[in-house]
């Protein structure tokens, strides 16, 4: 134990004159770290862009988008910084050459900060696909179309420097996005189940379009949540009819999905007549999607979902 003590003590004691030593021997009003607090600021040599939107969902009738991004500048001083458009038709897979879209205006040595509204006919204005421009009509736009903006600076000697990073701006279908459970029922095994979950009325779905006929539901098989799940239904046009489910990603649970085409005797429950039909409604945009839909599980029975969604307007 009294070893122990000693050697404490001399660590202490080492401690202490090594303290004494440094405060005799130091000017008391220098600091150590000046050097690194006021020595020369680290710079920027390329200038770069931050692109905040890297991706915009262009739907047909939306009034405008939002465009964003930040233009650090550095050592080679950028004054302006132009936005080159080129859109990619997905009927054709033609793309357009590029035409200059926007130019900005670089006034701060160190950050601008961008953020444009942009139109369908800012967009279109120019562009020019295999001889022809794009429609008047942003609605005749094929799914999966879009724009892609990439960014050429332009130094105060005139020097052009491409910049990496992009825009995209992707055409979905107007019957894409977010939709409203407007309502609901759920029967388990002939016996009405829609609160299994409690209510599912005013939750919201998203709906993805895969291309000009198909689209995604996903996360939700009926009130059941399926986090990154998703099953598909095509939309025929010529009347609005759905088929629905098109299983793509694997079944939420049972045997085999059930449809009212299909397995009208397992779907006895929830309503078939007017049901797995578009109605389209141009005028406000809120859309509704009526769906009945199931799952067989043999040895047990059937699961059976009707839904009417409607789409979400800000």
């Amino acid at each position: 134990m009294k070893r122990t003590m000693k050697y404490i003590g001399s660590k202490i004691s080492l401690v202490f004159l090594t303290l004494l030593i440094v405060a005799n021997g130091c000017d008391e009003s220098q600091d150590p770290f000046a050097e690194y607090k006021q020595g020369p600021l680290q710079q920027i040599t390329d200038p770069y862009l931050q692109i905040k939107t890297p991706v915009v969902q262009f739907q047909a009738g939306t009034p405008s988008y939002t465009v964003a991004l930040n233009a650090i500048n550095g050592l080679k001083q950028i004054t302006k910084l132009d936005a080159y458009s080129v859109y990619t038709d997905a009927k054709t897979g033609s793309k357009s050459d590029p035409v200059l879209f926007k130019s900005y205006t670089i006034d701060n040595p160190l950050k601008v900060e961008i953020s444009d509204e942009v139109t369908y006919e800012d967009l279109k204005d120019g562009i020019m696909v295999d001889g022809a421009g794009l429609p008047a009509n942003d609605v005749e736009l094929a799914v999966g179309s879009g724009w892609v903006l990439r960014f050429i600076a332009t130094t105060a000697s005139g020097d052009e420097i491409p910049l990496s990073g992009s825009v995209n701006i992707a055409v979905l279908s107007r019957f894409a996005g977010i939709y409203r459970v407007v309502d609901m029922k759920y029967w388990r095994l002939g016996e009405d189940r829609d609160d299994v979950y409690g209510s599912q009325i005013g939750n919201t779905r998203f709906i993805g379009s895969i291309d000009e006929n198909t689209f995604s539901y996903n996360d939700y098989w009926g009130p059941f949540p399926w986090s990154g799940g998703s099953f598909n239904f095509d939309i025929n046009f010529d009347d609005n009819s759905i088929t629905v489910p098109i299983v793509c990603c694997g079944l939420f649970s049972g045997n085999y999905a059930t449809n009212c085409k299909d397995n009208a005797d397992k779907l006895t429950n929830v309503p078939c007549t007017g049901s797995n039909v578009l109605q389209p409604d141009d005028a406000t945009g809120k859309h509704r999607i009526i769906l009945t839909y199931g799952y067989f599980s043999e040895g047990s029975g059937p699961r059976e979902f009707w839904e009417i969604l409607e789409k979400v307007v800000d």
